[in-house]
């Protein structure tokens, strides 16, 4: 039976709810807007494409270095003692870092700063389990899948804002801002907590080393990757080797290890495994609103991230909420793999929409795809979790949790890197197939660029009228391959989400949860 919370710790457990939404929020917003407002940091701090693209490696991969931990030392030493110090760090870095212009001193700063924010939304999830009431822990979750859709849709005009308004330095100072506010809620929300002396004598911190070094490794290589075109590279090559050697020892380590931090063994319940495979298909289906629209409007349509973003911006948070409310009163009442199928519905129906992709697309087309991928988003998400939280052994939680990390962030980056070489190498494709039919020798050549240079039907076929005829072919071309690039990306969406429905087929019905149950 759940008992119910005390008169004096409501407002302690609101404390508790309200840094839990709001460190959730934080980490998704500020990697977001980070990302976006890339283009704008390297003229601010005067780097080269590859000291900015290094730079934006730096300020994401250390996040997984310490994120797969935290729950265990929150488990270990309690929210106070673990969060504290973290929460003044990133305050203190975020205001520093735009004063800086020494690139190493920047990809240093980036790096503590990731690795912070890596902690902040780890130990959201474990911070929510231990000090609310087991009622409120389907709301927690809510929000903590809410940092999704919300990133997506207000990041974008928020980073564009930044910019073009009141300064490129609130990129940074965002975060330093809200971060102690996070702090002093987790301070004066969380129980007291006593050093856990058994739990601490034995620590796997072997365990812990291995597997943080061997993701932030691998995330290395992975957002590397398609810049440096993968295995053609000796440095991707040698972090994806480093990677599979810390891989092996620490499957060794915890293989032999008296207690073991993470055991694999906690992934080989049926249900477990599949929620896992449920959530690679969501991370694969949800880049339709993260990666191809926006990534469309900007190189086919010509839009800043700030027109991006405000299309959706007036009426995101009652969107937000309606599809959170949704999700956890469908959680409640038809269960999970209902609410999956739903989910995966909806992605659907946004991956076909996005596959009638034209070049005369722009903003109001979006809109009923943009609807579909937050309701997708916020019922697959939660009703995933649920799902791995609701089969899982409580002895084993903390494992699990630091699985939910890795998927969090290596699965993400995993797919986004992949989209993003597969719609290069298809634009690229596209656009020879397209060249191969203009040429030369096609009849009427000469008159047809004469008449893209003039702009009229009656051009003359002046040399200055066919160069800039030629020029505008180009662009044409160059335009139709992306637009086709771009449609079969949204053409793998469809078939992730399609595998997200055969994965939910073979889920057998989750044991009753306090997650799941009034």
């Amino acid at each position: 039976m759940i008992k119910l919370a005390n008169e004096s710790d409501l407002p302690r457990q609101g404390f508790v709810a309200v840094a839990v939404v709001l460190a959730s929020i934080l980490t998704a917003f500020d990697i977001r807007t980070a990302i976006i407002g890339l283009a704008d940091l390297r003229g601010a701090f005067g780097l080269s494409f590859d000291e900015g693209a290094w730079l934006s490696t730096f300020a994401t991969a250390p996040q997984i270095l310490a994120a797969p931990s935290v729950g265990w030392l929150i488990a270990v030493f309690g929210v106070k003692k673990v969060m504290t110090g973290p929460v003044a760090l990133y305050s203190a870095v975020s205001v520093l870092i735009p004063f800086q212009h020494t690139f190493e001193i920047l990809a240093a700063m980036h790096a503590i700063r990731a690795v912070v924010l890596g902690m902040f939304v780890g130990a959201t999830l474990m911070i929510a389990f231990r000090n609310l009431d087991r009622k409120y822990w389907i709301f927690a979750l809510a929000f903590y899948v809410l940092r999704i859709p919300f990133a997506q849709n207000l990041g974008l005009y928020t980073a564009g804002s930044y910019t073009q308004s009141i300064g490129w330095q609130w990129l940074y100072w965002q975060g330093a801002l809200i971060a102690p506010m996070v702090g002093i809620l987790f301070w004066y929300g969380a129980k007291p907590v006593v050093t856990d002396r058994e739990l601490l004598s034995r620590a796997d911190w072997g365990g812990m080393v291995l597997f943080g070094v061997a993701l932030t490794t691998l995330y290395f290589a992975l957002d590397q990757g398609n810049r440096l075109d993968w295995f053609r590279s000796g440095l991707v090559v040698s972090l994806m080797v480093a990677t599979g050697f810390l891989v092996l020892v620490f499957l060794w380590h915890e293989a032999h290890v008296q207690h073991p931090w993470a055991h694999v063994s906690v992934l080989c319940s049926r249900n477990v495994a599949l929620g896992f495979a449920a959530i690679a298909c969501f991370m694969t289906t949800s880049l339709g609103s993260s990666l191809l629209e926006p990534n469309f409007l900007v190189s086919v349509a010509r839009l800043r991230p700030e027109q991006i973003g405000d299309f959706s911006a007036s009426l995101a948070i009652l969107l937000l909420l309606i599809a959170t409310v949704s999700a956890v009163v469908l959680v409640r009442t038809i269960k999970q793999r209902a609410t999956l199928i739903l989910g995966f519905t909806c992605f659907i129906v946004s991956a076909w929409l996005g596959t009638q992709l034209t070049n005369l697309w722009s903003l109001p087309e979006f809109r009923l795809i943009v609807v579909l991928q937050t309701f997708g988003e916020e019922l697959v998400f939660l009703a995933a979790v649920a799902t791995l939280f609701s089969n899982v052994n409580p002895a084993r939680a903390v494992s699990l949790t630091a699985y939910v990390q890795v998927m969090r962030l290596i699965c993400s980056e995993t797919v986004a890197t992949t989209m993003t070489t597969w719609i290069r190498q298809r634009e690229q494709l596209h656009s020879n197939l397209t060249g191969l039919h203009l040429t030369g020798t096609t009849p009427g050549w000469n008159s047809m660029l004469a008449h893209l240079g003039s702009g009229s039907s009656a051009g003359s076929a002046s040399p200055d009228a066919v160069k800039r005829g030629l020029g505008l072919l180009a662009t044409t071309v160059q335009r139709e391959a992306n637009v086709l690039a771009y449609i079969d990306g949204y053409w793998i969406t469809f078939v992730a989400a399609i595998a997200g429905l055969v994965v939910v087929s073979l889920m057998a019905p989750s044991p009753p949860h306090p997650l799941t149950t009034r």
